[in-house]
Formats: structure tokens, C-alpha cells, sequence
């Protein structure tokens, strides 16, 4: 089998038992590898009704068949869980060179049950898995674990290390993966989960390579596209993700005081142009990546003075930044590394911080009740929360939580002012402004996550494209996202590199695959593999009670329109939103409640899996 080991580890922390599994050919053509492992791993073998902290629940390691091979951008990984903050499956696609390491292992994947009865951690090889005493890191943060494993187990190691979030058990902690870039598997609380089976990291050494069916057709395609890639991705080597912050805010989409606005007066403050004249030191780039988007930064003053430090992502610039009214760049730089170094997810964090501040500003909650306060354009008093947030010291304990459940503490009218998903806050892509995303976040498997279906930034937004045509073109990139994370690829060479925009599959995904399998698909087979894996990971989801009622967006979302601004006046009405899920679902095959029906998965050839209907 070329692309793909066929080989699983799973590896049990309660009991110590190890044991190598297989698949074959028929297997990685129905599900590819990554995403798809994950969510068939998880779906046959965790129980549906499992409580995310339990022994039981797992989280799964996996790569896919283009990693490891010349294709820009696949030094990625995988990796995927039941998620403790959302109680849903939850994956993430993460940078960095783990995912590389672990292919040089030869193992597709790397299934972990049970819990440790003290702090370990895993070393993974070519001969298998050793459980070892990790007591020594445990409380370290991230920096210190990566680099202290990586030097113990030598050359061609590299480390994936969860943080104090995650061994105190902060519900959306998140695993930082080493490299020259280090790469962060966010979103839903990843760490958490290791860090309740006491896993403080996962080191991987090998030195196994990638077959390929056909290198020298590989190679002549990567050679004739490469100035593609060169052309679409001039901004983001120059830039890196942060060039959104005044795109987005010239069009009336950047999400503002905790999406009261979607313009930021103060947005060239938080810039991508502000941090590449003034701070930025050098790039950075995953393994084999010619894109470089990552950068290095100076911090001028504040926690890390004097330090070079990774730069914030777009993201965290949304969350941290234009969300709480913050246009101290610096603070944000201090606060993502913060974030960084105690393995935390910052999109989480950033919108908590500024759901807490307008629930303050409203009245609904006083500093007295929760034992601090949260201001907006407070970069300074930001940074001290997150670090609060990590020890659940004082206010700490209830941002810990996430908005979600805060406002089920706050009670009162607190829901109006969430801006968040099926328990997990939105991403920095409207989903007032953008029409695609306001379907995107409400099917998403993981909620308000950008990366199921992506914003169609590569069409013009004016004028206003209206609802009707979403739900084929929510599909379709929900299918693109998922074939993506299965190969595994990071969105950028996708939606760049391989000239496909907004996310679509097209002919260039499907030559790169065959190039590297031998297999001979078209983009109908492709985009009906995204089809299996998305039903599947709905299956999951379904199984722990997740219906058309969980689709419901947040109330700015559906009652309040952009109040000015270029794309001011857009909002979802829940009749809008009623409609293209109506569609979304006939189109899907799903009943009307959102469940795929037993005709849809014997379709897919999901025919042992039931849908509950």
C-alpha cells in the first residue's frame, strides 16, 4: 500500500498493554487516513455514551498518506477526541513536525485509552510504544517539556506536550506539537483530555519514509504549481494569517466589543502590516513548507520582555484584539504567549474574556460575585486574567469554564451576548456578515469552528450573496475539509497552492492523491469519501444526542443586524436559518431532524452503522 503504513498502535495507560492493529487498502480508499482514521477509530471503539474525563474516552494520533511525502504542507497531524468542553467528537489539524515524526514511526495512527495512575509520558518508535515516568514534567510548561524530551531522546525526536491547562484540567486546554514552528492542536480541549489520563507528551522517532506510487509524476505536478503557490501565497509570506485584520475589517466583518460591531476603529493597531513593520524578526515555516506564514516577534515590554516569541495568529488577534476592544498589540503578543506556554486555546479564551466583559458592562454580573472583573481595552489586565484562568485563581475559576457555561451560572439575559456554537466559541469569521458561515458554524461537527466549512473568501462579498445558494456550497466545503484533514494538508496549500478557492475540491487534490497512491479517483470519488467521513463524524455526534436543535446559532447572530459598517444590516434570521437547513438536510440525505437515514448510510457504505433513526 503506498501513502499509508496500515499499521494502528493502541496503547491502553491503565493496564500498559500494547497492541498493533492493521487495515488494508479497501479501508484507507473509504476513509483515507487522518480525520477519517480518527473518526472510525473513535466511532467503533469509544462508547457513545462515554464521559469525556473517563478512562475510557480516547484521543487518537493520526496522519494521513501525504504526510511525509513533498507535498507542501504535510508535515501536518491529526488528532481527535470526545470533546470535554462541547461533550462532542472534536478533532483538530495541527502544524508543527509531530505529525512528520510519528509517519517516520510507521504507525497511521496512535489510539490511547485508560489513565496513568501518575504524570508519563509516551515515546513512540518504529518498534512500538514505551510508557515513561514523566513526573519530572509535570507543572512545566510547554517550551520547557518540548525541548527537555526532545534533547532526552535525541536526534529526530520531536514532542507533542500539553501545559499546566491542561494537567489542571481547564476545558479548553489544547496540545502544543514541537518543531522549528511549533504548531498548536486547539479547539474543544485536546490537553484536557491528556491531561486527565495524567499524559503530560507524546515524543516520536523514526526514520521510516512515505511511499509513493509515482515520485518523478508527483514531483513534475509540485514543479509546474509551485508558481502558483508562489502567486497565492505572496500575503501570507509577507503577512502571515494577521493579513485578515484589515481585509476583513474593510468589508464590515471583524467581529468587535464581543460582536456588538463587526468594525474595529483601532484595527491597523492590531495589523498584520503594524506587526511586520514594527516587531516581526524573522519567518517561520512547518517542515518541507515553502509558504512560511509563521513568524517571530519582538516583545518590546510587558510578562516576556526582551523576548522573541511566536506571532499571534489572526485568530487570536479576533479574540484578543478586536473582540475586547484591545489595540494593545503588545499585550496580545504576551497574552498569546502566556496562552502558548500553559497550552491553552486563545480563540476560547479571548471571546470568554469578552462575553464576561459585556455581561459586566450590562449589569448581569458584578466583580464581587465572581471575584474579579474583566474590562474591554484592557491589554495589561487581560494578560493577568489568563494567567488567573490557568490556576482557576479567583476569577480564574470561572473563566475556566467557558462562556457557555458561564452563562448558565450568570443566568439572567447573559445567552444574548454568547457568540458561540454548540458550546464552543465562534471563530473569527462573521457569522452575521459571511452567509456561508452562518450555515457553516451550524452544521459544523465541532461547532464554532471555521475549519468544517470554510468562509468564501475568494469570491467578492458585494454585494450581499444571500442565503439560497449556501447549503450546496457548505457541502461541498465541509467535504473539501474533511478530505483535506484525511490526506492530512493545511488549508493554505489547498486553497492556494493547489489554486482550489474557497475550499472546493478540485482536479489538482485529486492528482496529488493518485500521484502518491496509485489510485486512479476523480473529484466525484473524492468529494463522496468527505460525504462518508462527514456522516460518520455526524453518527458520533448523533449518538450523543445531537439533533436540529443543536444547529441554533447565537441570538446577536439571528436577532441583531450588523449595526454599521460595509455589511451593515446583515444578520440570520432563524427563518433564514430554518431554510437552508432545510435544504442542507434533503441535500445531505438526512431527515429533517438532522440524522442521517439508514438509505444515506448504505449509500456511503456505512451500512453497520446506525443512525438512531
Amino acid at each position: 500500500m503506498y501513502g499509508n503504513t496500515g499499521k494502528i498502535l493502541k496503547i491502553n495507560l491503565s493496564t500498559g498493554e500494547m497492541r498493533e492493529e492493521y487495515y488494508d487498502e479497501e479501508f484507507a480508499g473509504m476513509f483515507l487516513g487522518g480525520n477519517g482514521l480518527a473518526a472510525k477509530l473513535i466511532y467503533d471503539n469509544v462508547p457513545s455514551d462515554v464521559d469525556p474525563f473517563a478512562p475510557e474516552n480516547a484521543i487518537v494520533f493520526t496522519t494521513g498518506p501525504l504526510t511525509g511525502t513533498p507535498v507542501w504542507g504535510t508535515s501536518r497531524g491529526h488528532m481527535a477526541t470526545i470533546s470535554p468542553y462541547t461533550n462532542l467528537f472534536a478533532d483538530s489539524n495541527y502544524g508543527g513536525d509531530f505529525g512528520a515524526a510519528q509517519k517516520k514511526t510507521g504507525f497511521d495512527a496512535v489510539y490511547i485509552t485508560g489513565k496513568s495512575p501518575g504524570p508519563v509520558y509516551l515515546l513512540i518508535t518504529e518498534e512500538g510504544g514505551k510508557i515513561k515516568d514523566g513526573t519530572r514534567f509535570w507543572g512545566k510548561d510547554t517550551e520547557e517539556t518540548i525541548a527537555a524530551l526532545e534533547e532526552e531522546e535525541g536526534k529526530g525526536s520531536v514532542c507533542a506536550s500539553i501545559g499546566p491547562a491542561g494537567e489542571n484540567g481547564i476545558l479548553f486546554a489544547n496540545i502544543i506539537c514541537g518543531g522549528k514552528r511549533y504548531g498548536a492542536a486547539g479547539r474543544a480541549g485536546m490537553g484536557t483530555v491528556m491531561g486527565a489520563k495524567n499524559l503530560k507528551a507524546i515524543v516520536a522517532k523514526g526514520s521510516k519514509k512515505t511511499e509513493v506510487a509515482d515520485m518523478d509524476g508527483l514531483k513534475n505536478f509540485l514543479k509546474e504549481q509551485f508558481q502558483v503557490l508562489k502567486k497565492n501565497t505572496v500575503g501570507t509570506t509577507s503577512l502571515g494569517t494577521p493579513s485578515l485584520i484589515n481585509i476583513l475589517n474593510s468589508r464590515g466583518i471583524l467581529c468587535t466589543h464581543n460582536n456588538t460591531r463587526e468594525t474595529f476603529e483601532h484595527a491597523q493597531d492590531i495589523s498584520g502590516e503594524l506587526i511586520k513593520e514594527k516587531y516581526t524578526e524573522k519567518n517561520i515555516a512547518c517542515h518541507g513548507c515553502p509558504v512560511a506564514c509563521g513568524k517571530k516577534v519582538h516583545v518590546p515590554e510587558g510578562e516576556y520582555a526582551g523576548e522573541s516569541v511566536k506571532m499571534p495568529e489572526y485568530e487570536t488577534l479576533y479574540a484578543m484584539g478586536a473582540m475586547l476592544d484591545n489595540r494593545d498589540i503588545v499585550s496580545i503578543f504576551n497574552g498569546n504567549h502566556v496562552c502558548d506556554l500553559m497550552g491553552m486555546d486563545t480563540i476560547s479564551m479571548g471571546v470568554t474574556l469578552s462575553f464576561v466583559a459585556e455581561c459586566m458592562e450590562r449589569g448581569i454580573v458584578s466583580e464581587t460575585e465572581i471575584g474579579g472583573r474583566v474590562n474591554f481595552a484592557d491589554g495589561n489586565g487581560m494578560v493577568n486574567l489568563i494567567k488567573k484562568t490557568v490556576k482557576k485563581e479567583g476569577i480564574g475559576k470561572y473563566l475556566a469554564m467557558g462562556s457557555q457555561r458561564l452563562s448558565g451560572n450568570f443566568g439572567k439575559d447573559s445567552y444574548k451576548y454568547l457568540y458561540s456554537v454548540q458550546g464552543l466559541e465562534c471563530a473569527g469569521h462573521s457569522a452575521r456578515g459571511l452567509r456561508e458561515m452562518s450555515l457553516a458554524y451550524s452544521t459544523s461537527t465541532r461547532g464554532g469552528s471555521h475549519h468544517d466549512g470554510r468562509p468564501n473568501y475568494g469570491v467578492p462579498q458585494q454585494p450581499d450573496p444571500g442565503f439560497d445558494s449556501q447549503p450546496e456550497y457548505v457541502i461541498r466545503s465541509q467535504a473539501s475539509c474533511t478530505v483535506a484533514d484525511s490526506l492530512v494538508m493545511c488549508r493554505f496549500t489547498v486553497e492556494k497552492g493547489l489554486g482550489e478557492f474557497g475550499g472546493l475540491i478540485g482536479e489538482n487534490m485529486v492528482k496529488i492523491l493518485n500521484y502518491v497512491t496509485g489510485w486512479n479517483l476523480d473529484v466525484k470519488d473524492l468529494e463522496k469519501i468527505g460525504e462518508r467521513i462527514y456522516n460518520l463524524e455526524r453518527l458520533i455526534n448523533v449518538g450523543r444526542g445531537i439533533n436540529r436543535k443543536d444547529g441554533i446559532l447565537s441570538y446577536r447572530v439571528m436577532h441583531e443586524p450588523i449595526p454599521d459598517g460595509p455589511s451593515k444590516g446583515r444578520y440570520c434570521a432563524k427563518e433564514d436559518l430554518d431554510r437552508m437547513l432545510d435544504k442542507y438536510y434533503a441535500l445531505r440525505g438526512w431527515d429533517q431532524n438532522g440524522i442521517p437515514t439508514n438509505e444515506k448510510l448504505a449509500e456511503l457504505g456505512l451500512n453497520n452503522a446506525q443512525s438512531g433513526c
